[in-house]
């Protein structure tokens, strides 16, 4: 890598440490998936585990896997993040989530892997190479939690940047449900593409499947995107949700 290009990625890490500093919030990176698996039984309030992060079920240490975790000052959870690389030469996206579909399925809801379907997304199927699958991903709620401040487009882009300075894969995926999808939380995140149909798990008691789109970015994309500071857009989102912005806001609209 050009030692420009380092050095830019290196500030765009070194940005978003700021931002969670700010927010009094200390973040760790680890290959541990035991302590992970560990630390995720004692979330009582959350999902379990997704199985591709279980090392019970999934292959996962350094060379292939790192966790993300935030604490505040009190030294409680606020964040998580996960990411797993996956060598998919000569297999497409889809194919592989038809292949791992056990390891895929959502924690907590009761679906037929068997019987779902995986290649709907158009871009599934060719997605392929050294491919980077992004879950995991929660922020504490409530009023001293992050969710819904600027954190929520600060914290998963450290992900992107870890992924691509470890591995440079081809490409970077992620599953979402519609209705966050609908809410932006895809482009707060960081991902510039967003497909429906990523995974329709057939649920054996309802006849509508339960559904999760698909984001993805190349290589490419994730360059690009790190070409804008994550500084100034925690800040811009922050100066937006604030009580003289919403006030402002409502005088426009009114005007």
């Amino acid at each position: 890598m050009p030692a420009d290009r380092l050095f830019s990625e290196v500030q765009f890490i070194g940005a978003i440490n700021e931002v969670a500093e700010r927010n009094a919030v200390r973040l760790e990176v680890s290959c541990d998936f035991d302590e992970f698996r560990d630390l995720r039984q004692k979330q009582t309030d959350r999902p379990p585990l997704s199985p591709i992060f279980d090392p019970a079920v999934s292959d996962l240490g350094e060379k292939n896997a790192f966790w993300i975790k935030g604490s505040n000052s009190k030294g409680d959870v606020v964040h998580t993040q996960s990411v797993r690389l996956n060598d998919l030469s000569g297999c497409s996206l889809a194919e592989h989530l038809h292949q791992r579909r056990v390891a895929y399925m959502p924690p907590g809801v009761g679906v037929d892997a068997d019987q779902s379907s995986f290649g709907m997304a158009p871009a599934s199927r060719f997605i392929t190479g050294d491919v980077c699958y992004h879950g995991e991903l929660w922020l504490k709620g409530g009023n001293n939690g992050l969710r819904g401040s600027g954190m929520t487009s600060t914290l998963p882009r450290l992900a992107l940047a870890l992924a691509l300075l470890e591995w440079s894969p081809d490409f970077m995926f992620g599953l979402v449900h519609p209705l966050a999808a609908c809410k932006g939380l895809a482009a707060r995140e960081g991902y510039m593409h967003l497909a429906p149909g990523g995974i329709l798990w057939h649920q054996a008691d309802s006849p509508e499947p339960f559904e999760e789109w698909l984001v993805w970015m190349s290589r490419e994309d994730i360059q690009h995107v790190m070409r804008f500071s994550p500084l100034s857009l925690y800040e811009k989102l922050e100066k937006k949700s604030s009580p003289r912005a919403a006030l402002s806001d409502r005088v426009a609209v009114a005007a």
